[in-house]
């Protein structure tokens, strides 16, 4: 009986030491992410189009009407909405969850837009799914 109340107690402990293990890694992995978050808005807000477009992935997609569309369309949509006095003020994701396996993770949260100077704020809300890159970083796959 001792035997066998050591042994599930054994058990128990290892299982609390791998949750914990694990939820140490997600929170490290949470913590980039808003890094990355904080470097992407600087980037934006700065209208530095390369820069803007470094956080997203070779394979990055965007929804845009009833197609897709790539990263080189979205640099050059950047562009052209900069050009039109297009200006934008990011936040950090309201909600931040990365996946079991480590390596995907989605946002959703709140930006603001104005279309020209003087125009009135647009608040808009983001749907934001980024994938974990072979050297750690984070980037975007897509974004709506």
């Amino acid at each position: 009986m001792k035997n066998l109340l050591f042994v599930v107690s054994f058990l128990l402990l290892l299982c609390m030491d791998v949750y914990c293990q694990k939820q140490a890694e997600n929170i490290k992995e949470l913590n980039a992410i808003r890094e990355m978050y904080m470097a992407w808005a600087k980037a934006l807000e700065a209208k530095d189009v390369d820069g803007t477009c470094s956080f997203f992935a070779d394979d990055f997609v965007i929804p845009y009407g009833d197609s897709l569309r790539d990263k080189k369309w979205y640099r050059e949509f950047l562009i052209e909405r900069i050009s039109e006095g297009v200006a934008w003020k990011m936040y950090l994701p309201d909600r931040l969850e990365v996946s079991a396996s480590g390596d995907l993770a989605y946002a959703v949260g709140y930006y603001d837009m104005v279309r020209k100077a003087g125009a009135k704020t647009e608040k808009l809300c983001g749907l934001d799914v980024l994938r974990k890159q072979k050297n750690g970083s984070w980037k975007f796959v897509s974004f709506r």
